[in-house]
């Protein structure tokens, strides 16, 4: 079964591993390759590239679907599921490092998500940085979508990056230092019918959890 697949990284065409305890389950690199682990959890590889502001990420593997709790609230990344909300970062922080080299993704790794997806011609750079689109759950008022429910919202094999809910960051913001970024998600398309592009930033107190936020869990490669 493939385990290991090339990829440019830094000008080279470099073989990557498959994280342990994943196998491959569909795609390419250039449109999105999904591995799968024993529970059904899917993540997605996000090649190694540059960020819209021009800094040069090494590439990495995210949840290919906002994460659920299965059993002894394990994190998973399945289709057909209702996100955990109302969690705070510290929390996903928790949830995140259950898995394996497993993190929140950082300011550069969702940067590097979101000019992949431009990169790769599945969406415009006006819809992730400026206006938004049609490919997730703007909803009116606010319903939280299951996983996998909308073969629209799927990008690149990506789900629901667009709309739905915002996810947590490391990312800390400039005005309050103790605060967290998250990112994306319905934003205020509710009251306002505008929709925010999957780019977007807001502060939000890391203690606390928000009707329509959840998390996305990136797992990193091992350097040798």
């Amino acid at each position: 079964m493939k385990q290991t697949f090339l990829e440019y990284c830094d000008g080279d065409r470099i073989e990557v591993k498959i994280p342990n305890g994943f196998s491959f389950k569909e795609g390419e690199v250039d449109d999105g390759l999904v591995i799968e682990n024993n529970v059904g959890s899917q993540y997605l590889r996000i090649p190694a590239g540059y960020t819209s502001d021009g800094l040069y990420v090494r590439g990495f593997w995210v949840s290919r679907y906002e994460i659920s709790l299965g059993n002894d609230s394990e994190p998973l990344s399945i289709a057909d599921r209702y996100p955990i909300t109302n969690v705070s970062f510290y929390e996903s922080e928790k949830l995140a490092n259950k898995v394996t080299n497993g993190c929140i993704p950082g300011k550069e790794e969702y940067n590097r998500i979101c000019m992949w997806l431009v990169q790769t011609k599945a969406v415009t750079f006006e819809d992730v940085f400026v206006t938004g689109n049609d490919k997730g759950n703007y909803s009116k008022p606010f319903v939280l979508a299951k996983t996998g429910s909308n073969p629209l919202w799927m990008i690149n094999r990506l789900d629901n990056f667009f709309g739905n809910c915002s996810i947590w960051t490391t990312e800390r913001s400039e005005l309050y230092e103790h605060y967290r970024i998250i990112r994306g998600g319905h934003g205020s398309y509710f009251n306002t019918g505008y929709k925010h592009p999957a780019s977007s930033r807001a502060w939000a107190v890391p203690e606390k959890g928000y009707s329509d936020n959840t998390l996305r869990i990136v797992i990193r490669d091992l350097r040798d």
